[in-house]
């Protein structure tokens, strides 16, 4: 297995902030703790797609990906958030893999597709699950001609 992106992963409140500003939004409880505090809220909150920034920052554990795979020929086929609870600044989160589901697939233009469907669950300091990210990668057969 290639491990992709092992181990636990902090949420930081600057970074926060940075993921909000390069996407442009500036909803005030990605960026001010007073507000954030004013509603009821331990911290300010990330973001929904700023938990994918977990996969790249981990220790241990995380996604994996069958041997094999060749990252030259991968494609983003899909992901999916589900989330328990907003992600606050000040949460460590550590990921858990779970099942991954390969099939593939005649393609029009570059031969074989490998579909690979993995999950995987991130878990707070307390053990309790705060998002699970779906996620469909594509390996093509080789170069695609357009």
């Amino acid at each position: 297995m290639t491990v992709i992106n092992p181990g636990g992963f902090p949420v930081e409140r600057g970074k926060i902030h940075e993921f909000a500003n390069s996407v442009l939004d500036d909803h005030p409880l990605y960026h001010d703790l007073s507000r954030a505090h004013a509603q009821g809220l331990p911290s300010v909150i990330a973001p929904l797609t700023f938990a994918s920034a977990a996969s790249f920052f981990a220790d241990e554990g995380g996604m994996k990906l069958p041997e094999g795979v060749d990252l030259r020929f991968v494609l983003h086929g899909g992901q999916e958030f589900i989330f328990e609870r907003p992600l606050f600044a000040g949460d460590l989160l550590t990921p858990q893999p779970g099942e991954m589901r390969t099939y593939e697939k005649a393609g029009h233009r570059g031969g074989m597709m490998r579909f690979i469907e993995t999950e995987t669950v991130y878990r707070d300091e307390a053990g309790e699950v705060v998002v699970r990210i779906r996620s469909t990668i594509i390996q093509t057969g080789g170069v695609v001609e357009a």
